[in-house]
């Protein structure tokens, strides 16, 4: 089990998504042991979903994509905190990183 559930809520935001993946892979610890990115999709119509698998196919960390019809930021994070497998909890949005 993954220690902290990096989240990320996202909608059309596939543009930005690079920047966060690319933060989560540059941490200084094992990821495979550390974390696992759950990216929930409020019913995006961009090509977020493509972008997504593209980081799943590189498999540099542990992602869980689930893409849900739009209902909101609020119903994607809860959803998030239904699937999540970490002890913790961290929301990271599309446009941020660590």
């Amino acid at each position: 089990m993954a220690l902290i559930t990096i989240f990320t809520p996202t909608y059309n935001r596939a543009h930005l998504l690079r920047d966060a993946y690319e933060s989560l892979c540059n941490l200084d610890f094992n990821p495979n042991q550390s974390f696992e990115w759950l990216i929930v999709d409020d019913g995006s119509t961009d090509n977020t979903e493509e972008v997504v698998n593209g980081f799943i196919q590189e498999g540099k960390i542990p992602i869980r994509y689930f893409k849900k019809p739009n209902g909101g930021k609020h119903t994607a994070i809860n959803l998030g905190a239904k699937e999540a497998k970490g002890e913790l909890f961290w929301i990271l949005d599309s446009d941020d990183s660590l």
